[in-house]
């Protein structure tokens, strides 16, 4: 098994290159439904990009089904569940928050050199060799982002962790993928799935979490 280079996506301190953040990457689900519900907001905000379409249903969401144990906090406070996400939106104070919201600034990215576990090698075509097996308990590689990293790529705030990983298995869906933080926040990338019996394991996939916005 052999684990690919993290990347952090987030807030840039400032516009270096006074460009205006993409457009193109997709949004949540939610949001296009909740925009394709007749609430436009370009009628008084224009300006709003797809990143700021997030900031804002991560703050104004309400937490749904209170009582359900996947609910769990995150390091800046927030309520997130694998069911729920940060809750559903809350058209009143989506646009309301809107009216007064300051735009974030560039999207900024921190991309890590790639951990090979046991000598291992991989490409990005999924090809892989060596590595460690997998044990009781399981196999941990961990990864440094210093502030200087931090700095020499303009990052100020996290909003997205992507994570490929390469996992040979006799059964994919025996196979859990966490990623955990510095301060302890747990993110499940692929949980255990009962149905899952493929035999191709995770090769070159990439995992996404907003679990640590």
């Amino acid at each position: 098994m052999c684990h690919h280079a993290r990347r952090y996506f987030g807030r840039s301190a400032q516009c270096r290159w006074g460009l205006c953040s993409c457009t193109f990457c997709s949004v949540y689900s939610p949001i296009r439904e909740f925009m394709n519900d007749g609430i436009d907001l370009v009628l008084f905000r224009p300006d709003l990009t797809w990143r700021d379409f997030q900031h804002l249903s991560v703050r104004t969401a309400e937490v749904v089904n209170e009582n359900d144990p996947d609910w769990d906090r995150t390091a800046a406070g927030r309520l997130f569940s694998y069911k729920y996400g940060y809750g559903r939106l809350n058209g009143y104070e989506f646009v309301t928050a809107a009216q007064q919201w300051q735009l974030v600034k560039p999207q900024a990215w921190v991309e890590l050199p790639a951990v090979q576990v046991g000598n291992g090698s991989s490409t990005l075509n999924g090809e892989m060799n060596g590595g460690l097996p997998i044990v009781s308990g399981g196999v941990t590689s961990t990864i440094t982002i210093t502030q200087e990293n931090l700095e020499l790529n303009n990052f100020e705030a996290l909003e997205h962790i992507t994570v490929r990983v390469w996992i040979t298995h006799d059964r994919r869906g025996d196979v859990e993928v966490e990623v955990i933080s510095p301060n302890g926040i747990k993110s499940i990338l692929a949980a255990r799935r009962r149905d899952d019996a493929d035999r191709d394991g995770f090769p070159a996939w990439r995992f996404m979490s907003v679990k640590h916005w």
